[in-house]
């Protein structure tokens, strides 16, 4: 069957080659995780609370809508020994880090568990905001059991600062209006891309990249496509990346503030080509905002950045507050909490032994409909699967973007 505005492109067959990036994991063992502790900081110890305690977790990157809170809300109903209740709170993922520092700075720390992804933790991590949680509580995740080599990288690249709780593969590829852009026509080269956004100017954008995950992937994956130096390096490595990306913002009317907003755009007809994710591609459709058969093409050198969203734990909290987070941590990762995330948009969790075909009946259904199987199947067995920066690259290649290209928008 073939999905009306569906194709994989002019793609060569392939199996999916997972490159583990050298400097993406090496750089944190030589050279230690940015942020590090200092030797005179100690840690906090964990110690069961006498009584249930309130949780208030802090989400920087829509973890809570993408299956978090309604496992969180389990824990709670299945723990009522250790918690009473939970307090939401959502902010951009590029204001989580003052949000931490100004409670540290006061002294009450009242987050107890931040959400978020490289973006979050890099920023965070800039600041010294985190507690180092592995080696120290490897006991309590049996990392092992639930990891396969690109989780165990993508977990290794937070360096010990964060559990993985969320891993997709991610993106970037290419969604269109199908009922202004043809398959034919769809660009699944940077040089396409190129040519298209510049005959059909203010018609393509991407979210801006420090808060938006489909933003960021795009950028990263530039560096493969285009044959840049160092990939891993956006400050010295990027060369081609960076003037292809000026080039292209000369035909941007404006990238807009988040991935939400991106959507909503997409799907209201202001743009009609935007580089995207899985997760946006499957709910931004099942959601209505953009139509069912929005049209998708893999790129013809494809390039999936992994993505791993984390918990992380502030420093600051109370020893009975981090045995409870522990606690939660723990659950987080097993079955039944990973499984409610494959009825919102991913198809992938951080554990590797919860999938789509071992998930039930409602997942199935789901998948089905939305998941695209006649696309994906195909589509996450071609190119090649890449880590991310680095969460202290991530954060340069921000600031470099917004120097470069977003201050530069329709220049």
């Amino acid at each position: 069957m073939t999905r009306r505005g569906t194709r994989l492109g002019r793609l060569a067959p392939s199996l999916v080659g997972v490159t583990i990036t050298a400097l993406a994991a090496a750089s944190l063992t030589a050279c230690g995780a940015p942020g590090s502790e200092s030797s005179s900081s100690k840690p906090t110890e964990p110690k069961k609370p006498s009584k249930p305690i309130t949780l208030t977790v802090l989400d920087g990157s829509g973890d809570l809508a993408g299956g978090g809170k309604e496992a969180i809300d389990a824990f709670v109903k299945a723990n009522p020994d250790l918690v009473s209740g939970v307090t939401y709170q959502t902010a951009a993922s590029t204001d989580v880090a003052g949000k931490i520092k100004a409670q540290q700075s006061g002294g009450d720390v009242d987050i107890s568990l931040v959400l978020g992804g490289p973006d979050v933790l890099g920023a965070a991590q800039q600041q010294k905001l985190l507690i180092k949680q592995l080696p120290d509580q490897s006991k309590a995740f049996d990392l092992a059991a639930i990891q396969d080599e690109p989780r165990k990288a993508q977990q290794d690249s937070a360096g010990g600062y964060g559990i993985l709780v969320n891993y997709d593969t991610n993106g970037p590829f290419i969604d269109y209006n199908a009922s202004e852009v043809t398959e034919s026509k769809a660009p699944t080269t940077p040089d396409e891309l190129l040519a298209w956004a510049k005959s059909h100017k203010g018609k393509f954008s991407y979210a801006q990249p420090a808060a938006s995950g489909s933003g960021r992937a795009f950028i990263q994956a530039l560096p493969y496509m285009l044959g840049d130096k160092d990939p891993s390096d956006p400050g010295k490595g990027w060369d081609k990346t960076w003037k292809y990306l000026e080039e292209l913002g000369r035909y941007v009317s404006s990238y807009p503030a988040s991935s939400t907003l991106l959507a909503q755009q997409f799907g209201a007809g202001q743009l009609d080509v935007i580089p995207t994710i899985i997760a946006h591609d499957v709910s931004n459709r099942k959601s209505g905002t953009w139509p069912e058969d929005t049209g998708i093409a893999l790129f013809d050198k494809q390039n999936w950045i992994s993505d791993g969203h984390f918990a992380l734990v502030p420093k600051g909290i109370s020893p009975e507050t981090y045995y409870v987070v522990l606690e939660l941590q723990s659950y987080m990762l097993q079955r039944e909490a990973q499984q409610k995330r494959l009825t919102t948009g991913v198809l992938t969790t951080a554990n590797k032994n919860v999938t789509t075909d071992n998930s039930g009946a409602t997942v199935k259904t789901f998948v089905g409909k939305w998941g695209r199987p006649d696309f994906y199947a195909k589509a996450l067995n071609t190119g090649e699967v890449r880590l991310p920066l680095t969460p202290e690259k991530m954060q340069e290649a921000f600031d470099l973007w917004q120097r470069n290209v977003g201050s530069k928008v329709g220049g």
